[in-house]
């Protein structure tokens, strides 16, 4: 038996990896695109993330949005160490690439519920 067999890892295994990642990330929460026939029928939904493989490289597209008053350019910086690390920790692939792109600001409506009272 050798060492240096990597095993396979699934498209959905990364997605969990990086999905996982982003829920560490406080003021961030990954966009959930519109459902596609086959996601339906599967089940499966990639929730604002895109992973991009070759042989051992990967690329990283995360769509999100950021809760108000955020400072954008610090959570997006640390949603890609975040991603880039969790996935080359745990899967010994190299991350040439993470981007974020903010797709929208989510305004919290905490108050919302006990205001009229």
């Amino acid at each position: 038996m050798s060492d240096t067999t990597t095993p396979e890892l699934g498209q959905d295994v990364l997605f969990g990896i990086a999905q996982l990642a982003l829920e560490q990330v406080d003021g961030l929460r990954p966009l959930a695109p519109p459902a596609r026939v086959g996601e339906f029928l599967t089940g499966r939904r990639a929730k604002g993330i895109r992973i991009d493989r070759d042989g051992d490289v990967v690329d990283v597209d995360l769509n999100v949005t950021v809760r108000y008053g955020t400072e954008i350019p610090a959570v997006a910086e640390r949603a890609k160490r975040v991603v880039r690390e969790a996935v080359a920790s745990m899967t010994g692939l190299e991350v040439r690439s993470v981007r974020v792109t903010v797709t929208g600001i989510d305004v919290a409506d905490d108050d919302a519920d006990g205001a009229d009272g």
